[in-house]
């Protein structure tokens, strides 16, 4: 009869393990699900914004003034554009595009922007922006300029402007 005992102690033992293990196993399971399904949602809310993040082409001029061209661009989406200087811009002739890196003042071979609204490096939606590019090198019309956001929606434009 001590044999019988022995037998139900040992699997009540073994049952008591497999279901510790199991918890634990399922523990674990349960919280790399949770980051995953974290990580999914705020991919898709980055996915969402940046569909509805939508700079458009407006107009653009040369300012001699300035010594820059002057690309005015303008938010028709309904969701705030952020960081605008943390944007890309590419400027030059159509076949030759140049990278053109930010800056806060008037220089040669980089660009800046000019919100017409509220000023808060935000392109707020129906917000208009005036973009200056500073361009270093000789370029013959069409020029074509290209932004692209911080969130990587981009807006671009090929125009000839006179003066």
């Amino acid at each position: 009869m001590g044999r019988g005992v022995s037998n139900v102690v040992a699997e009540a033992l073994l049952l008591v393990v497999g279901v510790s293990l199991a918890a634990a196993l399922l523990s674990t399971v349960i919280s790399r699900v949770s980051i995953v399904q974290s990580r999914f949602s705020n991919v898709v809310s980055e996915l969402a914004q940046s569909v509805v993040e939508r700079p458009a082409y407006v107009y653009a001029t040369y300012s001699p003034s300035e010594g820059a061209f002057v690309v005015y661009l303008k938010n028709v989406g309904s969701y705030p554009i952020y960081q605008l200087n943390a944007s890309t811009v590419l400027f030059g002739g159509v076949e030759s595009l140049q990278y053109l890196p930010y800056c806060s003042s008037q220089r040669v071979g980089c660009w800046r922007a000019v919100e017409l609204g509220v000023v808060n490096n935000t392109l707020d939606p129906a917000e208009t922006v005036a973009v200056y590019v500073y361009n270093s090198t000789s370029v013959t019309p069409p020029y074509r300029f290209k932004l692209v956001t911080a969130r990587g929606t981009a807006v671009e434009a090929t125009f000839t402007v006179y003066w």
